[in-house]
């Protein structure tokens, strides 16, 4: 691994994995592939040693001039708002399944050795447009394993990340002094950016293609990160019960019972096979399903605080 192309690079996760990269990997030759010039501005600002090409992943020939030449890529380039998603379907297929789909064919074309795709738990059990077209590119991935090596990553939320609800709410309070609350007892899991940045290298060192890297993750109520965003006790009138939106599960799962039978653990991660080949060891496989309400370890408010503050 020397050279590395990061479709949608200039993101939040994009940004993480090269601030990584500059400490612990000065040797690695970074492109930075996306659409957003002024997130390209402001990564290149952060990261001027690495080569910047503004672009989209549903154009192909685009997309295959740019790969050429690399031995890795990272795709995170991805639609990721749940309830516009529901509403601009047809933009989400285009970039998250035919985009993804570009990213397999020019990186197979190209000879590159190793693709990682960014999934996410609403892949699992999928009841969203986001969440099947990230479905999609998960079994594509996974389909492709020619003289490529393609792997992925499943993770939950990752704190403070664009678009996710910790930015939202702060920006509520900034502008009304009130919050948005869809559903109190929705459960969701947490993880660090760094966290998911050691997921991608896990992955990137996989001896198998096809397998999904799937932590075993923390999990905590909306309702409680509701109060830890007013310092407040439930309920509180400032928080405004909305109900859910479009898409929107109550509980996320990173594993469906289905998947588990081809699934196997390893301390802090899970290693989930494609579903058309089964496991080495059928006898360790997890059969069971693991969702946010039924987590490893419920969140407490100071180690959300910490997760918060080191986003």
């Amino acid at each position: 691994m020397k050279s590395i192309l990061i479709t949608g690079g200039a993101g939040f996760l994009g940004r993480a994995y090269l601030r990584w990269a500059a400490k612990e990997r000065p040797d690695l030759r970074f492109t930075i592939f996306s659409r957003d010039e002024a997130k390209h501005l402001a990564c290149r600002r952060e990261f001027p040693q690495y080569t910047y090409l503004i672009g989209d992943i549903r154009d192909y020939n685009c997309l295959e001039l740019a790969i050429a030449g690399h031995d890795t890529v990272i795709h995170t380039a991805a639609y990721k708002y749940v309830p516009q998603a529901e509403k601009n379907v047809i933009e989400c297929h285009e970039i998250n399944v035919m985009g993804s789909l570009n990213v397999a064919r020019a990186s197979i074309r190209c000879g590159v050795e190793r693709v990682i795709g960014v999934s996410t738990d609403k892949a699992c059990d999928a009841q969203s447009v986001y969440g099947s077209s990230k479905w999609w590119m998960e079994r594509m991935f996974q389909g492709y394993q020619t003289g490529t090596q393609f792997n992925l990553v499943r993770y939950g939320n990752v704190a403070s990340s664009t678009g996710s609800v910790i930015p939202l709410f702060r920006q509520q309070l900034k502008d009304t002094g009130k919050i948005n609350v869809t559903n109190p007892d929705m459960t969701r899991f947490w993880l660090s950016v760094e966290a998911a940045v050691g997921l991608i290298n896990i992955a990137l060192h996989e001896k198998d293609g096809g397998t999904i890297i799937i932590p075993r993750l923390s999990a905590m109520a909306l309702k409680d990160l509701a109060c830890i965003a007013l310092d407040c006790q439930w309920p509180d009138p400032r928080i405004n019960l909305i109900g859910p939106r479009a898409g929107e599960n109550v509980h996320e799962k990173l594993l469906s019972e289905a998947e588990s039978r081809y699934a196997v653990r390893e301390g802090a991660i899970m290693r989930l096979y494609p579903t058309f080949q089964s496991p080495p060891s059928l006898e360790l496989s997890i059969n069971e399903a693991y969702s946010s309400d039924k987590p490893d370890h419920w969140l407490t408010h100071r180690e959300m605080l910490d997760l918060i503050g080191a986003a």
